[in-house]
């Protein structure tokens, strides 16, 4: 089976330490830094999540939002506005994370959306 960044840092949507700190993340209690890897020039690492890893990427979410404050999608595939995101539940924003997982080609963490 192969493994995904997702899978190997207990990150369903394989967001960055960049995000991490930017959403107040706390390094060496909420993430470590991770794997690294490369776009174009630039090499960036992945969060690897420390605890549930569902809950901290919900906070992150919730802080940060799906778009950059330039205004571009933080993820290629989903953009929602924040205040769509803002008023659903913590079950449909499981299921959002949950999409957003198997986009990122995760297999090994499905049992956190059971």
């Amino acid at each position: 089976m192969i493994s995904f960044r997702t899978d190997r840092n207990n990150n369903p949507t394989a967001f960055t330490t960049d995000i991490a700190k930017s959403a107040k993340l706390v390094l060496g209690v909420d993430y470590k830094i991770g794997e690294s890897f490369q776009v174009g020039q630039s090499k960036y690492f992945t969060a690897k999540l420390i605890g549930d890893p569902i809950l901290l990427t919900i906070k992150v979410i919730d802080k940060l939002g799906f778009y950059t404050k330039s205004g571009k999608i933080r993820w290629i595939y989903i953009g929602i506005p924040k205040f769509i995101w803002g008023s659903l539940d913590q079950s449909n924003k499981t299921k959002i994370i949950q999409f957003m997982y198997h986009n990122e080609g995760g297999k090994e963490l499905e049992y956190l959306f059971k």
